[in-house]
């Protein structure tokens, strides 16, 4: 029955995102202490959004094509194990390199878990069921990144990435055991022009601008969240005296925030507006990078990361249902895979650019500029694309 299917889903969810995120606390600086500079540091961090971006629309293509989703989801649960054991054992930056890419190839299966969870609902509860999602996926980031700076006091580095990848095995055997149906492939109703019939609605799906507006909207969100929250906030963290637990209670703050954000926005998004939404949780958003940017203790720096989280808890699963809203089964894990792999854009160049930037300037300056191309990107993404892109619930 779909509830035990929907409990399986939510717990492998738990334990998948929980390994992604145990180490992300002290990453930045664990990096640091093997490699050169904060560019090198971004270029490190940034490998997980660019192979997001690489695999994501393939891996949506080929899970339409084939109508199997599971395999491909235990696959991406054993990378993320495997590249934790990499980061873990490496003291190079290629090693850091490799590892933290198989990490970003292992988030790609975010694609076909969303449609599967999806399809266990009806189509018109499809922004919903992301929230429900996301919402499993942000519990598991808050217990694994409160852990973390307990973790490296007891047994340094190598405990946090070697219990990582304990989480990502557990997401495996859950996996294992959930009974997920396979679907019909992507034109198996015409087998005698099955390619063509395949290509051509594949293809449709990158024209459509549904699909594609919220896509880059929420490229925008992510640039500004690797850049600030899960790359270089911790460092600034330490440069204003923060202890490892209290820089692992940052992230864990974000994502909280986030968390509670993303469940009062599940239980209010069929009474809202969802254009006036988005644009008040961009504006927000850009206020906490701010707030980052100036704040001169700890405590500013919660509010910094509370106010992101709030803002990221509305916005990234909001988004993420509206891009496959209006778009059939058949294709809907192809539609998924390009609004993950354009957001996987923000989520590579945000570390990347960043780093550049802060190599240069500072972090506070690189924070600061953040903000204000946040602000900018996502209110003329907003408002520039028609209103049928980003319709009302």
């Amino acid at each position: 029955m779909n509830r035990t299917r929907i409990l399986g889903l939510l717990a492998a969810s738990f334990f998948f995102w929980g390994a992604l995120y145990l180490y992300v606390p002290i990453l930045a600086e664990y990096v640091k202490v093997h490699v050169s500079s904060l560019a090198v540091v971004g270029v490190v961090l940034s490998m997980y959004g660019l192979w997001q971006g690489i695999v994501r629309i393939p891996l949506g293509v080929v899970v339409d094509a084939t109508g199997r989703g599971k395999p491909f989801l235990i696959g991406g649960f054993l990378l993320a194990a495997l590249g934790a054991v990499v980061m873990g054992s490496t003291s190079t930056p290629e090693g850091l390199t490799l590892g933290r890419a198989l990490t970003g190839v292992a988030a790609g299966t975010w694609v076909p878990m969303i449609v599967i969870f999806a399809g266990f609902f009806p189509p018109e509860q499809a922004v919903f069921a992301t929230m429900l999602l996301t919402f499993s996926s942000s519990f598991g980031q808050v217990v694994a990144t409160s852990m973390t700076g307990l973790l490296n006091q007891l047994g340094g580095y190598r405990l946090t990435f070697d219990l990582a990848a304990v989480l990502a095995l557990a997401a495996v055997i859950v996996m294992a055991l959930t009974r997920i149906e396979s679907h019909a492939p992507t034109g198996a109703q015409a087998p005698a022009s099955r390619g063509s019939t395949s290509f051509a609605s594949i293809l449709s799906v990158f024209g459509r601008r549904d699909v594609l507006a919220p896509s880059f909207a929420g490229a925008v969100l992510q640039f500004g969240n690797w850049a600030v929250v899960f790359s270089f906030l911790p460092l600034l963290a330490k440069q204003v005296g923060a202890s490892d637990v209290v820089t692992g209670l940052l992230v864990s703050f974000a994502v909280i925030a986030g968390a509670l954000s993303n469940l009062a926005a599940t239980l209010m998004v069929k009474r809202i507006r969802m254009r006036g939404a988005l644009i008040g949780s961009f504006a927000l958003f850009a206020a906490g990078i701010v707030l980052g940017a100036v704040a001169r203790s700890v405590g500013l720096l919660f509010a910094s990361t509370i106010v992101i989280g709030i803002a990221t808890g509305f916005g990234y699963p909001a988004l993420m249902g509206l891009s496959i809203q209006r778009v059939d089964a058949a294709r809907r894990t192809t539609a998924m895979g390009i609004h993950q792999a354009v957001y996987s854009i923000g989520m590579f160049a945000g570390p990347w650019i960043g780093g550049i930037i802060a190599e240069h300037v500072g972090i506070r300056p690189m924070f600061a500029m953040t903000a204000g191309f946040c602000f900018v990107a996502a209110s003329l993404l907003v408002m520039l694309y028609p209103r049928t892109s980003i319709p009302a619930q």
